[in-house]
């Protein structure tokens, strides 16, 4: 049975999520995460055996992580939470996403390709990607309004779209940031 030292659990997937960040799902293993959390080599394997253990351990870190800052993010505005706040709290997700978060979401876009060929994988990024959709879903129900399966199709597209898009073609998108654009695709695909 894997050691149950939550933190250490953590500290190794933070590590994983570090590396996938930067070389790719292919430079992920358990020695590279014992170098790069800076432990003796074979801890990474003691919590996580296979390879495959590990992999899924750092995509639940990376949904973990995610979870856990949208609710932070919704709690700052309990009192607030209508339509404008909702989409700006989504928009403050994507923004900070490509800047502050930047390595956790290259690494969550690098593990969904990876979940093309692991569905086992893809199944709990999608989730990931849903609650992106489900804010704003919230904010326009909070106007009295349902949303139009053309408008949840539009908002995946959206959430995903400018993620990746900033993530990979930063250089390209400097006019507007991340924030403005998710703003006014928003107000875009939600307008009555």
């Amino acid at each position: 049975m894997p050691p149950v030292n939550q933190q250490r659990r953590d500290a190794l997937a933070d590590a994983a999520i570090a590396i996938v960040a930067s070389e790719g799902s292919h430079g992920l293993s358990h020695r590279s995460v014992d170098e790069t959390a800076a432990v003796p080599r074979g801890t990474t394997s003691n919590y996580f055996r296979s390879r495959d253990a590990l992999l899924e351990a750092t995509v639940k870190r990376l949904v973990h992580l995610h979870f856990a800052w949208i609710e932070e993010l919704r709690a700052k505005r309990e009192g607030e939470l209508d339509r404008v706040a909702l989409m700006e709290i989504l928009a403050q997700v994507l923004d900070e996403s490509v800047t502050v978060h930047k390595d956790r979401y290259r690494a969550m876009m690098e593990l969904l390709l990876e979940g093309t060929r692991r569905p086992e994988l893809h199944a709990t990024l999608v989730e990931t990607f849903t609650t992106g959709v489900q804010l704003v879903h919230d904010a326009h129900r909070a106007d009295g309004l349902e949303s139009t399966d053309e408008q949840i199709h539009l908002l995946r597209v959206i959430y995903v779209g400018t993620l990746f898009s900033f993530i990979v073609l930063p250089e390209t998108l400097q006019t507007i940031g991340a924030a403005e654009t998710t703003m006014t695709l928003l107000n875009t695909v939600l307008k009555q």
